[in-house]
Formats: C-alpha cells, structure tokens, sequence
C-alpha cells in the first residue's frame, strides 16, 4: 500500500477529535450522535498521543537513559508553562479556594491544575512506569500481562464503574484511589498500556498486513460503539475514558497508521501540542466573543460553536510557531 499517512498529520487529527470532547459538537443535532461521537470515538485521541510517545520514545530511552531525562525534563517543563498559563483562570474559578496543602500538591503532581492538564502529570508518572518496567522485567509477554491488569482495574473506576458501586468491600478500595486520584483514567492505570503498544508496534515484528490491521480496526472500533451503547444505558459509567474494546482499537489503528505513515512533519507535531494545551483558552475566549459580538451562535449551536474554536485553536496554534520559530532564528543570529 502507497504510504500516503504521517503520524504527524494523524495526531493533528487527534487532537481535532480531543478539541471535540470538551465542546460536545453535535449536541444540537442529535445527544446520541453526540454521544457516540465524542463519549466513544474521540477517545481514541489521547491514546494515540501516549502511543507515538511509546513508539518515538521509549525504545531509545532503554537504550540510553538520557533520552528518557530529557523528555521527562521536557514534559514538565512544558506542564509547568501550561500551570502559568491557566493559573489566571484558576484564581478566576477559585480553583484552589479552600484547598491544604496536600489538596493542592496532589492537584499539581497528579490531577492536573485544569481539566485537561491530567495529561501531563499523568504522561510523567506513566512514563517512568513503563521504563522500569521494561528495563527491569525484560519479557515483554508479562509487561504487557502487568500493564493489562492495571488497565482492568481502572475500566472499573471509569466505565465499568456502575458494576462495583455496589459491591461495598470493592467500592471502598475505589473509594481510596479517589481520594488520591480524581479519576482512574491516570498515570497508573491508563497511560502504561499505551505506552507500552506504541513501543510494542515499533519493536515487534508483525505478520499482519496494514490491510488486515484496518480491517481488524474497523470491527474493534464498531465492538467499542456497541460497549459504549451497552454501558450508557446501564447507567454505570463514572467516566468514559476506558473501554474493554479501546486496546484493540488503538493497537490495530496504530498498527495500520504506523505502516501506512511516510515523512516526519515535526512543525505539525508542535502544532497539535499547542492545540491541545491551549483549546480550553480559545474555547473561553470565543464565549467572550459571542457577547461582545451579540453573536450567540457561537456558543448556542453546538456545530458552529466547535468549528468557531477549533478554527481559532488552529490559526492561534500557527501563529504562536511562526513566532517561536522567528523568535529563535532572531536569537540564532544574535548569537552568531
């Protein structure tokens, strides 16, 4: 097959479909749809950013420790501009009204500081997860086998919640992670699988040919629409970051992306990261618009409301790069 896909572009897809999960885009049209949509397809978006990670990190971080350093460094360094981004917002919100000390170091160091910052606490803690696992066990067979088991006890603080909440012994374990964690869609139980698939696809051989991994993608994502249908009306999700069928879909998407994938579009890679830190910005920013613009559709139908952020989140997203890049090349000479 022509490879025709980068895992740039796919993840600036991605990060489209996480844009969507925070602005629910076809609420007016239909809350099922919607539903489906956002509460089961767009999560496919934050696995795929935790797989390229595994695929483009991990293998050269075992094999030199430093790689794994200086992304760590590079990831809190990024969270820690993210926490000085938002930290007006928060001081608006109350954020941290009436939180200890603890309440506030573990919403720093775990939880994030805004609701989409989970990721980078959560990336760091998965990270470092997945190396000692890798480095110390060895056998891949029984890391997968570990980061599996971690995954199927947090399905049951996320989607699989409402088939504890009565099981009193169960629910009072659950009850401690949550005391700790807000979710269990974290750095323990959600990010390690991932991480571990992308580097799995990219240190594995495989007999399966992109054809059969698109077709296998296919029926596993058509099986988690039909969990995701079943569990909705059960009522039993806390959340619905984790799915049974998600690991499947990922590993087979992946698979498929990754073998079909041509060129290396690191611009496009920094403007899906931009996108993904700063869309809830844009996203309060185009409120602010609409009433200064008497322009209530922006917000009042959910279409136009998501294509209005989306569309600032990218020209915002472009334009920062462009500045950064000049900024650096001024610098560069400068220096020179």
């Amino acid at each position: 097959m022509k490879k025709i896909i980068s895992l740039d572009y796919m993840k600036l897809f991605m990060a489209c479909l996480i844009v969507a999960i925070h602005v629910y885009p076809f609420v007016s049209i239909s809350e099922e749809f919607d539903y489906f949509f956002t509460h089961v397809f767009c999560r496919i978006g934050v696995p795929f950013f935790l797989m390229t990670t595994g695929y483009f990190v991990l293998d050269r971080a075992l094999k030199d420790s430093c790689v794994l350093r200086k992304y760590l460094f590079k990831i809190l360094k990024l969270y820690g501009i993210c926490m000085a981004l938002y930290f007006p917002v928060n001081l608006y919100a109350h954020t941290f009204e009436g939180m200890g000390i603890l309440e506030i170091l573990k919403t720093i160091f775990l939880n994030g500081t805004f609701y989409h910052l989970w990721y980078f606490p959560a990336l760091l803690l998965g990270l470092v997860i997945i190396f000692f696992l890798l480095k110390y066990i060895r056998n891949k067979n029984i890391v997968f086998l570990i980061v599996m088991i971690l995954y199927f006890i947090g399905l049951f603080g996320d989607s699989y919640y409402g088939a504890i909440q009565n099981i009193s012994v169960i629910k009072t374990i659950y009850d401690g992670i949550f005391l700790l964690f807000d979710y269990t869609r974290n750095g323990i139980f959600y990010v390690p699988i991932f991480l571990f698939l992308g580097y799995f696809i990219k240190t594995s051989e495989t007999s399966m040919s992109s054809k059969n991994s698109f077709f296998a993608f296919l029926i596993f994502l058509g099986l988690m629409f039909v969990e995701g249908a079943i569990l909705h009306y059960l009522g039993w999700q806390r959340h619905d970051s984790m799915y049974l069928f998600l690991i499947s879909v990922m590993y087979f998407g992946f698979s498929f992306v990754s073998r079909v994938s041509s060129g290396n579009y690191p611009n496009i890679r920094n403007i899906s990261t931009i996108i993904y830190v700063i869309h809830p910005l844009i996203i309060i920013g185009v409120r602010v618009l609409s009433r200064i613009t008497n322009l209530e559709i922006l917000v009042t139908h959910s279409v136009v409301n998501y294509f209005s952020v989306l569309f600032f989140s990218i020209v915002f997203s472009l334009l920062f790069h462009k500045c950064k890049q000049y900024l650096l090349r001024q610098s560069h000479k400068n220096l020179t």
